[in-house]
């Protein structure tokens, strides 16, 4: 090539595989863009950025205090390595402070500083964190004012809990009522009716169409012969009644992937977010470091393991999928502790609601899935790291910022 492309990443929280289909505008925009599914390694934001951005399983990225391990390439320290600006713009999502020093230029939300009129137009939406248009603009102005090549960074929290779409959308769920049981979903979820849940959803779809009627401002200043990725770190759980991100059900680890000039992702397969790196990589001609786990995309359906460990759950999980079966297990407490194991046919049961586990069905492809996480989990970085950097009050992590705690809560990890 002649001259070395932009590279942009978007990357949307709680975007759901099934909510492109109702944003109508992003559709309109992204016509020439590949348009896929990204399958996640794991179902929460501080188990994929470390395959989003390091194509490795994030025990093997985080230390045993739960920060990065300063051996771990990443991609935009690889990408400043070849001559890259790098630049990262997040809506405020404290688990993403891990990755600042990756980056030349590192903006994590409003409480770092914002003016007065993004401080208005948050408010005014009920947020605490940055909305789509505040994010648009900070990354616009980086971008225009930096020489290239440039990699830009960005990650969205519009769909994120708490579900506040705005006056205007809050209002046609009940403003009184969808504040109520907004605080009764933040303190026990599981007590929810299903009026009340179904309320809870509505919220969500709103934040998405919010989301939607701002998209362009997100898309407009960047260049054509960019490469692009657009794609959700995790979805969220509403049909199977723990609600939230922290389960390895398709609602929460296959996520939206929309891609522009990027070879090998191709609409007929689902790409893992463990190859979007690599992907990245080879399409610039650069070598993928060798300790990542990832390869580039092909547009062939490849088998992804998955692992979380869930604080608030108390649990952890770990499973196998591939493009028409999924096998889960469920520890409560330790690694070593009494474990359900769910199996799936997602061709025949897309919304994963019969378990067919144990009932003699599919065997031999059931042995063959549980052989293959028996040797995922006897990888010793795995075993012995999964709940590292999934718990965010550790020092480390959370580093000096006074707003932690109050970021934290504010995002219902509190």
């Amino acid at each position: 090539m002649s001259a070395a492309p932009d590279v942009v990443l978007v990357t949307v929280d709680c975007w759901r595989h099934d909510a492109v289909e109702r944003m109508d505008s992003l559709r309109a925009l992204t016509g020439a863009y590949v348009r896929t599914d990204a399958i996640c390694p794991s179902a929460a934001t501080p188990g994929v950025f470390p395959a989003i951005f390091a194509s490795q399983y994030y025990p093997q990225v985080y230390t045993a205090s739960g920060a990065v391990d300063p051996s771990v390439k990443t991609l935009p320290a690889v990408l400043g390595d070849h001559g890259y600006r790098t630049g990262a713009i997040v809506a405020d999502n404290p688990f993403l402070d891990r990755f600042a020093d990756a980056f030349d230029h590192f903006w994590n939300g409003p409480h770092g500083g914002e003016s007065t009129v993004a401080k208005v137009a948050r408010l005014a939406r009920q947020r605490d964190t940055a909305p789509v248009t505040e994010v648009a603009r900070r990354a616009e102005e980086w971008f225009t004012a930096t020489e290239g090549p440039r990699f830009l960074f960005v990650h969205l929290m519009d769909p994120h809990e708490p579900y506040l779409p705005g006056l205007r959308r809050g209002l046609s769920e009940g403003m009184i009522d969808s504040y109520r049981i907004l605080r009764k979903f933040a303190r026990d979820r599981r007590s929810l009716s299903e009026d009340e849940t179904r309320t809870v959803e509505n919220l969500y779809w709103h934040c998405i169409d919010y989301l939607d009627d701002h998209v362009g401002d997100l898309l407009s200043f960047v260049p054509d012969d960019a490469v692009v990725a657009m794609l959700g770190d995790h979805g969220e759980e509403f049909a199977h009644g723990a609600y939230r991100h922290a389960r390895l059900y398709d609602e929460c680890v296959r996520v939206p992937l929309l891609t522009r000039n990027l070879s090998g992702v191709t609409a007929d397969a689902a790409a893992r977010q463990l190859d979007l790196a690599p992907t990245v990589l080879d399409e610039l001609g650069i070598d993928v470091p060798d300790a990542w786990e990832g390869r580039p995309a092909a547009g062939d359906p490849r088998p992804s393991f998955m692992l979380n460990h869930s604080p608030h759950l108390g649990a952890s999980y770990v499973g196998r999928r591939t493009s028409d079966a999924k096998l889960v297990r469920t520890y409560e407490g330790s690694i070593d502790d009494s474990v359900t194991t769910e199996f799936f046919d997602l061709e025949a049961d897309p919304r994963e609601t019969e378990n067919l586990h144990g009932t003699g069905d599919r065997r031999s492809e059931v042995r063959e899935f549980e052989r293959a996480v028996d040797g995922f989990l006897d990888r010793p970085e795995v075993r012995g790291g999964i709940r590292r950097g999934t718990e965010p009050e550790t020092e480390e992590v959370t580093g000096t910022d006074e707003h932690v705690e109050e970021r934290l809560e504010a995002l219902g990890y509190r």
